[in-house]
């Protein structure tokens, strides 16, 4: 009997070692693969002409909004008094007339450089700044 249970063992084993070195056959479906390759040009964009123009700054709540600008020579900046209080704007060692309620005033910058503003009437107001530099310009 032992001998039988042997045997038996031994044809087991060699049944699952057979059976361990075949492979599945796999069956793939018939696919047809297209490549196609894109011919990209790239065309650099036309150097911006930078022109002058008028950019706002509002006052509002004692703030300048934006406070900050980077502009072009030649550019006007328009201040618009939003608020109820009276402001006196001083850019480049000029000062504005009273500015109240809904009042505007302007000053163009024809000059590079950086200029501060602030308001002669508030002085705990904090002030503006104007970062000015060259630009193309369209004739």
């Amino acid at each position: 009997m032992t001998m039988i249970k042997f045997l038996l063992l031994c044809l087991i084993l060699l049944i699952v070692a057979v059976s361990g070195c075949t492979e599945e056959s796999k069956t793939s479906p018939n696919a047809t693969i297209n490549q196609t390759t894109a011919i990209v040009t790239i065309t650099p964009a036309a150097f911006p002409v930078l022109k002058p123009s008028t950019v706002y700054v509002d006052i509002l709540g004692s703030k300048f909004i934006p406070p900050e600008l980077n502009v072009v020579s030649g550019t006007t900046v328009e201040w618009k008094n939003s608020d109820s209080a009276v402001y006196v704007l001083k850019v480049d060692n000029i000062s504005s007339p009273n500015l109240s309620k809904r009042d505007t005033w302007n000053f163009t910058f024809n000059r590079i450089g950086t200029f501060y503003y602030n308001c002669t009437l508030h002085p705990a107001m904090p002030g503006g700044k104007i970062i000015v530099e060259s630009g193309m310009y369209e004739k």
